[in-house]
């Protein structure tokens, strides 16, 4: 590389952080290419919606002007309404929660819509499923399962929670784990009088506490993945929870479960319920069960079990999490937010000044996204059971009881 140039950065995963860690790096002229191993005809989505609050100023600043407005990511739209997130708790009536006052300083986005937004101009090279990774004194080289490979200065692993570049870096071992939760995820196409229900049940989403007691914790998380056009339908989804020490088995039996055994499952766990907290269970039918439900897992690490070099981590590869707090795909965007920063520092291939950058940024990122895994499965045992443990304010909103409404859009 010349003098006082920046170094070449490879890119391996194009999910959100990596997508944000390429925008922030081609607005500031820095020399990348990102990859990812979907094919782009098909290209997986984890998830359906994810909560976006403080970072939303650093976001718009980070990325080149031609990606234009990201208003239309937000999940409601065209739909008027404020963000609102609600908890039906032990009685399942008292609606608690937390609504955005129209501000702006909290978003839900459609997690399709923001990769769409973020994969703007952005030159992917699909279909390249990372197999090795080989480091040099001054460079790095992937290489591809199609026999290709690619050499840069420096390797950022954010191919999520199978990360090859993590069990690099840990020596061939791994950490990551499954956490003793159950799950269970389905999703429909509602309209109508189906959709003005639980928009008033939380215009975003709201989560039900399906426990039949304090020692079996489990819940039922339903939210708008994203309103269609027409204002008049959406599509939604559910994930529901519960403790389960079997779950930590890869051969869990949801994961090979028939969809009919599913939703057999997700009918008999919420009988108990008001109808119409669980009519969105009973509206999905077989045909809406997710085969097998969504993945999760629990990644946490100690800033010293990674070495300080050429090659980093982010998002889910690095701090994989249960979704109980919602705060996966927001550490994986303030991952790409904080790297960003630290690789326009950097106007030289030495080592040492590398090393010592990206170890700066890696240690505050493992520390922090292993404290929220953490937390996230601690917010899960607990589960809010108690009147102490209900938590008084989110994303730096008040937690308050909310209004019973009639939608009538």
């Amino acid at each position: 590389m010349a003098k006082g140039a920046s170094p070449h950065v490879l890119i391996v995963g194009a999910g959100l952080g990596g997508l944000l860690l390429g925008q922030n790096l081609r607005k500031n002229n820095i020399s990348f290419e990102i990859f990812e191993r979907d094919p782009s005809d098909n290209v997986r989505i984890q998830g359906w919606a994810i909560g976006l609050h403080t970072i939303l100023d650093e976001l718009d600043a980070s990325v080149p002007d031609d990606l234009g407005s990201r208003d239309f990511i937000n999940h409601l739209l065209p739909l008027k309404h404020n963000y609102e997130f609600a908890w039906y708790r032990h009685d399942r009536t008292t609606k608690l929660g937390v609504r955005d006052d129209g501000s702006g300083k909290f978003i839900r986005a459609n997690r399709a819509r923001l990769r769409n937004w973020l994969a703007t101009n952005m030159p992917i090279q699909y279909g390249k499923r990372a197999l090795r990774i080989e480091e040099s004194n001054d460079t790095v080289t992937v290489h591809f399962e199609d026999g290709t490979s690619a050499t840069g200065d420096i390797l950022v692993g954010a191919e999520g929670p199978y990360s090859p570049t993590r069990k690099y870096l840990l020596g061939g071992k791994d950490v990551i784990r499954k956490p003793r939760q159950g799950t269970i995820s389905g999703e429909a196409i509602l309209s109508g009088r189906e959709m003005k229900e639980q928009l008033a049940l939380g215009h975003s989403c709201y989560l039900v506490d399906i426990s039949p007691d304090d020692e079996n914790p489990s819940f039922l998380f339903c939210g708008l993945s994203e309103a269609f056009e027409d204002g008049k339908s959406g599509r939604y989804y559910y994930n529901m929870f519960w403790r389960d020490e079997g779950a930590t088995d890869k051969n869990f039996w949801p994961y090979s479960a028939s969809k009919e055994k599913l939703y057999e499952t997700a009918l008999e766990k919420t009988a108990h319920l008001p109808d119409k907290l669980r009519s969105i269970v009973v509206r999905t039918g077989p045909e809406g069960m997710k085969q097998p439900p969504i993945h999760f897992w629990t990644l946490t690490m100690t800033p010293d079990q990674l070495p300080h070099g050429r090659v980093t981590l982010m998002g889910d590869s690095a701090h994989a999490m249960p979704s109980f707090r919602g705060e996966g795909g927001f550490h994986a965007l303030l991952d790409a937010l904080n790297l960003g920063k630290a690789l326009a520092k950097i106007k030289t291939n030495d080592t040492a000044v590398i090393k010592k950058v990206l170890g700066e940024y890696q240690d505050e990122m493992i520390e922090r996204g292993s404290k929220a895994s953490a937390w996230s499965s601690i917010a899960f045992d607990q589960a809010w059971s108690s009147e102490n443990a209900q938590p008084k304010i989110v994303w730096g909103l008040p937690v308050v009881p909310l209004p019973e409404e009639k939608i009538d859009e």
